[in-house]
């Protein structure tokens, strides 16, 4: 079998082994664990019913969500503004009464008497300052769904969505197989096979991944969106930014706005690299790119998106509409909440904490190992972020190797004023989450396969790379089981303790057995189960393959 084709087939079946775990995770999740879901199913479901989009301040909690805690369990405590008064952990569901417990999970497996139709809670929505592209979307899939009980309803948009970010690992796979493929890139063709690997491994290196997208959430469909302005852009270098292309790149812009404000520094990012790219022309196709190309991308950009952020302004004067940030100016603004609240120890614990959450941030209970565990995480991605950085001294600043530099640092600068803001607010850094970062999924992977590329042919740099994978792998077993057993109540969170904890001896089987016939009550582990040892199954393979194929040739440096 010739390696190309093997290679193929390595990576096609880990790709496939992610979408069965990425069914897993979903089937063993309790209704509501995902993060924010309550608020993002008050939305699609008062978009979808109404036919009015939401509006920050005064859009509510659907009344059918906060009726569910009344009778099922919800996620532990400190994380929703609407479920602080009221409803049972796991822990206390699982040690209640069997009727009552009876009665849960009837709740959550039988289909309602008439179908779920949108009206007004008590609690105001905290993401109805997203815009509705998702929801819209989404839409006629809840229209469809919505005389299901609870846990079939949640798992197909959960299931939905889940296919939207999968589907961004399929067009960067079959973008950079495409080049192993071809002979018109003179680029040297290892660092297309390293960029794919990345693709074959970012679930399990970066097990976040999986909460993250694995939810009712928009960031799945930001991922989509992510690799389609990706795949329009490598395409516009390849063959020259025309006319058309400057489109494409303005229409998926807009619709990235159009899904969530994380588009708005994407925006700065793609555009700006272009401009440098095209500056360093000379003639004709620069004089284009600024009187034709530029405008018309960022006109298409704002003709599509710009009417959400214009209301959010009028209304709020505040154009991402943020609810924090409408706080903060009401509060006298940024800088004089600084000079209040401000701390060294706060900032750094702040950017910590973001790190820490992209590589692990658990569900919405927000339970988490010690951090002992999480350390080695950690270091993954900073690891794989300076192996990119000291790579791209080998490349100009508008080559298209820099491009996920270009797209990623405006972002994260987004989210490094946001920690600032959250200091401004309330004197702590906590509040930014890294997991978000998952929706670049695109340029974080070429950027990771790009370092690892530079950096293999060093002895001690694969050695490294081998054990921070095998860890990850380790972690990734290990995280999945201490979470069934947290949504089966053997293990739960305790006051404002962030860790996973145990009241007593362990179960017999490391408890899975116990957990198994408790989450039949609130979930599918049936087939969680089978669709994880599917999934398993199917990465193992995967990995052999990838080992025969490829890397025992891949040792020599590249050229620069």
């Amino acid at each position: 079998m010739k390696k190309h084709t093997l290679f193929s087939r390595s990576i096609f079946l880990l790709i496939l082994g992610y979408l069965f775990l990425g069914v897993a995770h979903i089937a063993i999740l309790p209704p509501w664990e995902g993060f924010d879901e309550t608020a993002h199913y008050s939305y699609l479901q008062q978009i979808a019913d109404t036919l009015k989009i939401p509006r920050q301040g005064t859009a509510f909690i659907s009344k059918d969500v906060e009726k569910y805690r009344l009778f099922s369990p919800i996620p532990y405590r400190s994380v929703s503004p609407v479920e602080q008064n009221g409803g049972l952990t796991y822990k206390d569901f699982f040690e209640s009464s069997a009727e009552d417990v009876k009665i849960g999970g009837e709740h959550i497996h039988k289909a309602p008497m008439n179908p779920r139709t949108y009206s007004e809670g008590n609690g105001l929505n905290w993401q109805s300052q997203h815009p509705p592209l998702y929801y819209l979307l989404l839409s006629p899939i809840y229209l469809s769904t919505k005389h299901l009980s609870w846990g079939a309803q949640l798992f197909i948009l959960r299931l939905t969505s889940y296919l939207f970010a999968w589907s961004a690992l399929i067009i960067g796979c079959f973008i950079y197989l495409n080049r192993i493929h071809s002979n018109s890139y003179k680029a040297d063709e290892r660092i297309y096979y390293w960029i794919t690997i990345g693709f074959g491994i970012w679930p399990i290196l970066f097990p976040s991944w999986f909460p993250e997208m694995a939810r009712m959430g928009n960031d799945s469909l930001c991922a989509l969106i992510m690799a389609l302005i990706w795949a329009v852009s490598l395409r516009a270098c390849s063959k020259g930014l025309s006319l058309v292309y400057a489109f494409a790149i303005g229409l998926f812009l807009g619709i990235g706005c159009l899904t969530k404000s994380f588009f708005v520094p994407v925006t700065v990012g793609v555009v700006g690299f272009f401009v440098i790219r095209q500056w360093s022309l000379e003639g004709t196709q620069r004089l284009k790119f600024f009187i034709l190309c530029l405008p018309a991308m960022i006109l298409t950009t704002a003709l599509v998106s710009g009417w959400w952020y214009f209301m959010n302004w009028y209304q709020h004067d505040v154009a991402l509409g943020s609810d924090e940030m409408i706080h903060l100016k009401n509060a006298g603004g940024l800088f004089k909440n600084l000079l209040q609240n401000f701390s060294l120890k706060a900032w750094l614990r702040g950017h910590a904490a973001f790190v820490t959450t992209f590589v692990w941030s658990g569900t919405w209970s927000l339970a988490r190992p010690q951090y002992i565990y999480l350390a080695p995480m950690a270091f993954i991605a900073i690891f794989v972020s300076t192996a990119y950085i000291v790579a791209l001294r080998n490349f100009k600043i508008a080559e298209t190797p820099w491009l996920s530099a270009w797209v990623s640092l405006p972002v994260l600068l987004g989210f490094s004023y946001h920690v600032l803001l959250r200091i401004a607010l309330t004197g702590e850094g906590r509040g930014t989450s890294g997991y978000y970062l998952h929706f670049l999924v695109m340029p974080l992977v070429v950027a990771l396969g790009i370092g690892i590329a530079k950096s293999w042919h060093r002895k001690g740099f694969r050695i490294t790379v081998f054990f921070l994978l095998c860890y990850s792998i380790v972690f990734s077993v290990a995280i999945s089981w201490a979470q069934l057993l947290l949504f089966s109540g053997i293990f739960f969170k305790h006051g404002n303790s962030k860790f996973y904890q145990t009241s007593g001896s362990m179960p017999s089987l490391l408890g899975l057995s116990d957990a198994f016939n408790r989450l039949k009550i609130i979930a599918f582990p049936n087939l969680g189960i089978a669709t994880w040892f599917m999934g398993t199954t199917l990465i193992v393979i995967g990995f052999v393959f990838l080992w025969q194929s490829r890397l025992g040739d891949m040792n020599k440096p590249l050229n620069p």
